[in-house]
């Protein structure tokens, strides 16, 4: 009798958890989809386009990295307390932009119908990560409409993903089905209650830099108050990844789709910011705009696919404020 008693206590505990769990989770989801609610959507020829305009003053067109959307723009917050507007777009398959296999000069030309919807003549494309290619494709094409280039670990030439990356736990979220958003959740509570071994498990993939190198970096972010809630902003721009996921593997078949992303007709001023570290966006993507753009400043940063919480983290933001008040602006729409 004591043995069923037992039996039965273990039991109901065990429902208890896995009840309070199950209410966590959909309490977080609902909370983390509540982005679906922010921005406007544009109804354009090519179809709906989901896009958010802050700020007042020149537009930087943030183009987001894989997976994000338009929440991805807190990157450049700062920027509206500087006289800057910030205009963001999710592509197809991110969010409120519904899925259409746009190619990138496709989803450039729409961004041009949403420019000219909201009487914005021209903007600084800038590209990050898996957006890269959005900003040439933009800048090449619409020169008129282009006041500057900035490229941020952007992706600017043949895309190869990291080696170890098909086998890491981050592709398996990514990439799995039914249980997607419940890996998004417990990556969002790893990295709250684990944060140095979260981010040392993500770095290892995304930088070069060596076990000691490592190190030194994972520590650097976890001790720095700044450098942890920037990072779990960020992680909080790809889930949950049901609202994403088309998205991402769009933008993954574009990336390795890539053969040569035309840059001859990009006459502004550029800025490349970019790291040797990096094993996503590898040096030879600023190689390639090194040898092909006309007018440049190629930035070295450390840290990888993450400089921007690196020890170059206020080196970064310096360079892109310096870099835009050195772009002329009068003709501002």
């Amino acid at each position: 009798m004591e043995t069923v008693v037992i039996f039965l206590i273990v039991i109901s505990v065990i429902l208890v958890i896995i009840i309070l769990l199950r209410i966590s989770f959909v309490r977080w989801k609902k909370s983390a989809s509540r982005v679906m609610g922010d921005g406007e959507v544009m109804e354009t020829v090519m179809g709906k386009l989901h896009y958010k305009l802050t700020g007042k003053g020149p537009v930087l067109f943030f183009m987001h990295g894989g997976p994000g959307g338009i929440d991805q723009a807190f990157f450049l917050n700062d920027m509206i307390e500087k006289g800057y507007s910030i205009l963001s777009v999710s592509r197809p398959g991110y969010l409120r932009t519904p899925f259409v296999p746009l190619s990138y000069e496709e989803q450039v030309d729409h961004y041009v119908e949403l420019l000219d919807k909201l009487e914005i003549d021209k903007v600084v494309p800038m590209g990050y990560s898996a957006g890269g290619p959005l900003a040439l494709y933009f800048a090449n094409k619409y020169p008129e409409r282009t006041h500057a280039l900035i490229m941020e670990a952007g992706v600017s030439t043949e895309y190869n993903m990291p080696s170890e990356a098909p086998d890491s736990f981050w592709m398996k979220l990514f990439q799995s089905e039914g249980i997607q958003d419940f890996l998004s959740w417990l990556t969002v509570i790893f990295i709250r209650i684990a944060f140095k071994f979260t981010f040392k498990s993500i770095i290892r993939l995304e930088t070069l830099l060596d076990k000691e190198g490592t190190k030194k970096f994972a520590d650097l972010v976890s001790n720095d108050k700044e450098r942890r809630r920037w990072m779990m902003k960020l992680m909080d721009t790809t889930v949950p990844m049901s609202i994403r996921k088309l998205g991402l593997n769009h933008d993954i078949e574009l990336l390795f789709s890539i053969e040569q992303i035309p840059v001859d007709n990009i006459s502004a001023k550029s800025l490349l910011i970019y790291s040797r570290d990096d094993n996503d966006v590898k040096w030879l993507n600023a190689e390639y705009l090194e040898s092909n753009l006309k007018d440049f400043e190629l930035v070295e940063t450390h840290g990888g696919h993450f400089m921007w919480v690196g020890k170059d983290m206020e080196k970064i933001i310096n360079k892109r404020i310096e870099f835009l008040r050195s772009i002329n602006f009068a003709k501002v729409i």
